[in-house]
């Protein structure tokens, strides 16, 4: 049973066959890529461009699962493509359904985005109304440039680019507002923060920031100009010559995006998280109107980052054993931008930052930052009033001392420290 070559396999559409395990069988991580991504409604044309495989393996390893009843073909009514027969329930296809091929659907990178629904402030909700505005802001900018995203100047450097990013995350990331309260916002988070990470992402690193703009300058301008008719015959040959040309680097670049994206998720597969990152960066520089490499870069870089996250903390403490203090900050500080809803990486970042490096602004902003993620930890409220105390202030120190005390009313430290206020 070949798969590749024949006419509308490409718009077919596969199932795991009714009581079928996939736990049951012996699959490389690729392979387990593979048939996760098949769920009885994306066309094995689609299958070929996601899989963490060559597209004549996928071919392979598909046909193999067919002949050994792994999978099964979704059969399609006449006159309907996949979508419509996947919601069908399951069934034996009849032999004479593979006769009529099903209508063709456009790859996900073909279809146009849907237009992001805004929810209306709520002032109910467990999310504060200026956060609420700030994310309707955000969203009204989406489509813009990334740079514009980020609110940076074109030709910002990485250190500009990263400020902006760490600044908005902390208030923009999903985990932030884990267990919360947060109604319609919640969709507009994760969609916010999708699109912060990768304009981040694609602009901090300056091959694929490079690629994006080589992007955007291959797209031909196509303005019409009011000349004479000699003039215009000329610039129409050159739009035409322009389009050609464009559209030939295009197909290059998807090429080599495909290409990118299958050797991104092999390594993602086998848990090359950073790897992986990479190359689905790449693949989204090339081909950036592609919701297939969109929809998987998040999954890839918050594996990315908790590994960054990870490699951080451990510098940092190896810093601390060296006793090279503003270096351990500066790697906690920046573990906690990669890993911003871990509220005891953020009180040790604080702790750090006062008692080692007496820098209270920084102390306060992270202990701050744990209280927020966690107030009702007595330890990080007594960690942000002793902050306080030190800077002076008596009024705030003497608030989340208390906080602290109610939280634990065991907390020695916290009472003495109210008393010596």
């Amino acid at each position: 049973m070949r798969l590749a070559g024949q006419s509308g396999e490409e718009d077919s559409v596969l199932r795991l066959a009714p009581g079928c395990d996939p736990a049951a069988l012996a699959l490389t991580p690729a392979e387990g890529f593979l048939l996760s991504r098949i769920d009885g409604r994306t066309p094995l044309g689609v299958l070929r461009t996601i899989g963490a495989l060559a597209p004549a393996e996928i071919d392979r390893c598909l046909e193999r699962w067919l002949k050994a009843g792994v999978l099964e073909r979704v059969r399609a009514q006449a006159g309907e493509g996949p979508r419509a027969a996947a919601q069908e329930p399951p069934r034996a296809a009849p032999r004479a359904a593979a006769q009529e091929p099903p209508r063709a659907v456009p790859p996900p990178s073909s279809a146009p985005p849907a237009r992001l629904a805004l929810p209306a402030e709520d002032a109910s909700l467990e999310i504060a109304p200026e956060v609420q505005r700030e994310l309707l802001a955000f969203a009204a900018k989406l489509e813009q440039p990334y740079h514009e995203i980020l609110g940076v100047p074109k030709d910002a450097d990485e250190r500009a680019i990263k400020k902006a990013y760490f600044a908005l995350s902390k208030r923009l990331h999903p985990d932030r507002y884990f267990r919360r309260r947060i109604g319609a916002f919640a969709g507009l988070v994760e969609t916010c923060f999708r699109k912060l990470l990768e304009a981040y992402e694609l602009l901090s690193d300056p091959q694929t920031r490079a690629e994006v703009q080589a992007t955007q300058a291959s797209v031909p301008d196509t303005t019409p100009a009011r000349r004479s008719s000699l003039e215009a015959r000329r610039r129409l040959r050159e739009r035409v010559g322009a389009l050609a040309g464009a559209k030939r680097a295009t197909e290059e670049r998807k090429r080599k995006a495909k290409s990118f994206f299958e050797a991104g998720m092999t390594a993602f597969a086998s848990e090359r998280w950073l790897e992986a990152a990479g190359s689905v960066r790449l693949a989204i520089a090339f081909d950036p109107a592609n919701e297939v490499f969109r929809e998987r870069f998040v999954e890839v870089q918050r594996r990315a980052h908790e590994e960054r996250a990870r490699a951080l903390q451990k510098q940092g403490e190896a810093a601390l054993e060296l006793r090279d203090f503003p270096q351990a900050l500066r790697l906690f500080e920046e573990a906690v931008h990669y890993r911003p809803a871990d509220p005891e990486l953020a009180a040790r970042a604080a702790k750090i930052a006062w008692q080692a490096v007496a820098d209270l602004r920084k102390a306060k902003e992270l202990a701050a930052h744990a209280v927020e993620l966690a107030p009702e930890n007595g330890a990080y409220r007594r960690t942000l009033g002793l902050v306080y105390r030190d800077a002076g202030l008596a009024a705030n120190a003497r608030r989340e001392l208390e906080a602290a005390l109610r939280c634990d009313s065991n907390d020695t430290e916290a009472r003495a420290a109210l008393r010596g206020l």
